[in-house]
């Protein structure tokens, strides 16, 4: 399976999963109130500080078992993989306790709640250190199946759990109205991920626990890079949501703003999320191939820069230039005409820096990976760290100069670290990325369709609905160039389309 076929097959949870919250997102808004939905966003900014809780051995070991595989070492895979668990059970246990521990204590004095909701917040800090363990142990065991490149089964047990999660989670908030049991609820979701996969690993792959295979040699073998990654997962998700930490304490947004921070957030993270699935393909081909040849590595880093730059750009683009109206008809026709228009009203400000912010995210995830199977990990700790110091600068600066749109555009500028990181790795294997001409010949041609398409706003109101049609002639006419290749081949595939396609016409 080619490495597009499998950023393909790991898209498809992500897509469904940005497809079912484009309906769900704000209706979550509309069944909390101000005070729940808060303490919802500040438990889940609080567990993505918590994204080393693996120790970063996850995708240690899954690289390791890689270059097992592509030596077809059997005995390394089970030793690798027991390794792995003696040593994450116990740190994923005891980091639980850790974040139960400091949410009780220290999130009341840090977050922005009132008396009353004290207690619920620490109830709900105690269920969401039960889903930390589970998440994260679940995800080691997804990472197996990454590792023996089985991206298409991962890809369907995805979608049926976030169909699982989501959807009942939004009966629960609106018939409760509390964040408790929609944590409760994740965490049965994910003790039922986490038992699928570890059954598919035993029938599939022959590995369970195996901790009897579990030597100090493959301790050692991976102590290094495992230390590295811990390093870097340290930086990355202590400051990876620094900007929402930051807004969320008492000194900065009171709840109301810091929710219309947490929505327009959520939505760029969303988009950014989807870059996750070209990760796994990246790194587990790499590390198969980067210690025997370094041009290998370079054309999977320019075949995966290549495709997920020019569909971000598109992303960026068409939501930056359409979304007065793309707001008006989502918020509206789920929240409601008026809290829809004032939520639209208060979003639209935010939502055109923080997408642009999660794009360039998402692009340098492509180098993150790429620079793990090259066991460049201390690079990305202090490319972390830079991006980090940025964000607490920038949202600090934006903040006391505009408010909350001031610190959008302050996180913004805090992702030129990763731009930096992805000429960094570029230059590393004579890549092109962003050094290459064509990247920004496609920045020229996309930018150019959309000042042309844009000029509509001159006669056209900014909420009105007719714009709907510039910006789906738009979306559909960069994306079917973007598919130019897949459209061509459609009548091979399928005869009967012959009629209605054929390669003179595209």
């Amino acid at each position: 399976m080619s490495i597009k076929r499998q950023t393909v097959w790991s898209l498809v949870p992500l897509l469904v999963t940005v497809g079912v919250a484009m309906y769900t997102m704000p209706k979550f808004y509309l069944y909390l109130d101000d005070k729940m939905y808060a303490i919802w966003g500040y438990i889940t900014t609080f567990n993505g500080m918590f994204g080393f809780a693996d120790l970063g051995l996850g995708v240690a070991v899954g690289r390791y078992i890689s270059v097992a595989l592509g030596k077809n070492d059997q005995a390394a895979v089970r030793g690798y993989w027991g390794t792995g668990n003696l040593i994450l059970l116990p740190f994923l246990f005891v980091v639980t306790l850790a974040f139960i521990g400091v949410g009780v204590w220290v999130g009341p004095k840090y977050f922005n709640v009132a008396a009353a909701d004290i207690g619920l917040l620490r109830a709900c800090f105690v269920a969401g250190g039960f889903s930390l363990f589970l998440g994260y142990y679940g995800t080691y065991w997804l990472i197996l199946s990454q590792a023996h490149l089985d991206f298409k089964f991962i890809s369907l047990v995805r979608v049926i759990m976030t169909l699982l999660q989501i959807l009942p989670a939004l009966a629960i908030a609106r018939f409760t109205g509390s964040p408790f049991w929609m944590v409760m609820w994740g965490v049965l979701i994910s003790l039922l991920q986490l038992a699928v996969f570890v059954w598919h690993g035993r029938r599939h792959y022959h590995l369970g626990l195996n901790l009897k295979s579990a030597s100090r040699a493959c301790a050692r073998e991976m102590a290094a890079y495992t230390g590295k990654m811990f390093a870097g997962l340290l930086a990355g998700n202590f400051f990876g949501n620094m900007d929402r930490t930051t807004l969320a304490n008492r000194a900065f947004a009171p709840a109301a703003e810091y929710n219309h921070y947490f929505l327009a957030g959520s939505i760029a993270q969303r988009l950014q999320g989807l870059s996750v699935s070209a990760m796994g393909p990246v790194l587990f081909n790499s590390s198969r191939v980067a210690d025997r040849s370094r041009p290998a590595a370079a054309v999977i880093y320019n075949e995966t820069f290549a495709f997920i730059f020019e569909w971000y750009l598109l992303a960026a683009l068409w939501l930056g230039l359409w979304h007065p109206v793309l707001l008006r008809l989502w918020f509206t026709h789920t929240m409601g005409a008026e809290k829809g228009l004032a939520t639209a009203g208060f979003v639209g400000p935010l939502l055109v820096p923080l997408v642009a912010a999660g794009c360039l995210t998402a692009i340098s995830n492509v180098s993150n990976s790429q620079l793990a199977a090259l066991n460049r990990l201390g690079t990305t700790v202090w490319f972390n760290i830079a991006a980090g110091l940025l964000t607490i600068a920038g949202v600090w600066t934006g903040w006391r100069l505009a408010g909350v749109t001031g610190a959008a555009y302050g996180y913004l500028g805090s992702r030129a670290a990763c731009v930096a990181q992805d000429v960094y790795t570029s230059r590393l294997l004579s890549a092109g990325g962003w050094l290459d001409r064509r990247t920004w010949l496609k920045i020229g041609g996309q930018g150019l369709v959309a000042v042309v398409l844009g000029l509509v706003y001159y006669v056209v109101p900014r909420v009105s609905y007719w714009l709907l049609l510039p910006a789906a002639l738009h979306g559909g006419l960069v994306a079917a160039w973007l598919l130019r290749r897949q459209l061509r081949q459609l009548p091979a595939r399928f005869p009967f389309l012959g009629r209605f396609f054929t390669p003179a016409s595209l």
